[in-house]
Order: C-alpha cells, then structure tokens, then sequence
C-alpha cells in the first residue's frame, strides 16, 4: 500500500514537472498567451536585451628592426571577416578555447609600402593565455586605427590620407582606411 501511494506520488510530480516545463517553454518562445487575454506581448527595460560591448584589441606599430609577433601571441584562429569604418577595424574571430580571456593583437609594420595609394601590412596575432578549453567561440574585436593614421599624417605631414591595409590570411583583399581632417 505505501508503495502504491509513493508511486502516485511521483506520477502526479512527474505530471506537474511537465506542465511546468511546457508553461516556461512557452513563456520562453513568446507563445504563452495566458498572462495576457489579447495575446499581446509586452516588454520591460529590464527585459530589453543587453549591448554587448565592444572588445578591443591592442594596436602595435613595430619598430625598426623588429620582425618577431610571437611576443604578443601565436595561437591559431580564424579569420571570418575584417572591415574598416572611421577610425576602426572590426574583425569576426573564431577560435577554440572558452575558459579563459583571449586577447588579439594589430601588429601594424613600421614602413608604408610606396604605391598610390600607400600600403601598409598588418597582421592579427593571437593569444590564447594557454587555454584548455575545446569550444570554438565567434567574436568580434575592434582596433582602433588612430596610431596608424598618426604613422602617416607624421610620415607624408597631410591630415587626409589613404591606406591600403595588406592583412594577412584576411578573406577580402582590399581593407581601405580612409580618413580626413
């Protein structure tokens, strides 16, 4: 008899658990029509989703002489994509790892390439600060450009110029910094 009542027991909290999951899947994926008559769903600030912010990278102008990166990282990634607005090169990364903070570096070299218009080569290092983790996460990170037009305004004395930034491994060839006064 104690058994039987047991049994009922757990069923009838099996049976609540499932509602329960179906109520909150429903309130999950906006489909939950109980809390308001006419269907409608309303939303709170503190509902609102968050900005993400930024991250930033560090940019580094090498010096003369200098061609070894590995100081600032030589872990693998990839690559997605890179664009120029303003001031800022954005680029989407992928890598594995996940456990700890990841860092990308613009290592930017200290000459222009003479064309018209200039060129200068660039690289994106990667430090991974020895992470064990196996995700393979997609982010996003930002370099702010302003010491590599400081480079040229100071190199060729005009407040407006153009670069042709030469990334390495970068999926779209032409990366075009233009700036202005």
């Amino acid at each position: 008899m104690f058994l039987k009542k047991v049994a009922y027991f757990l069923f009838f909290l099996v049976i609540l658990f499932a509602m329960g999951c179906e109520k909150m899947k429903s309130a999950l994926n906006g489909t939950d029509t109980d809390s308001d008559p006419d269907g409608l769903i309303s939303i709170s600030r503190d509902d609102a989703p968050v900005d993400v912010p930024k991250v930033w990278g560090d940019v580094v102008i090498l010096e003369p002489g200098v061609n070894d990166t590995d100081k600032w990282g030589n872990d693998a990634y990839e690559l997605n994509s890179a664009t120029i607005a303003d001031d800022t090169l954005t680029i989407s990364v992928s890598y594995s790892g996940g456990c700890k903070k990841h860092e990308f570096t613009l290592i930017a070299n200290n000459a222009f390439m003479e064309s018209d218009p200039v060129q200068l080569g660039v690289s994106i290092v990667h430090n991974a600060n020895n992470d064990p983790c196996e995700a393979y996460p997609t982010e996003e990170y930002h370099f702010d450009l302003t010491p590599i037009k400081t480079m040229y305004q100071e190199a060729y004395q005009q407040e407006a110029g153009t670069i042709i930034l030469r990334l390495k491994d970068a999926p779209n060839t032409d990366l075009v910094y233009e700036f202005t006064m």
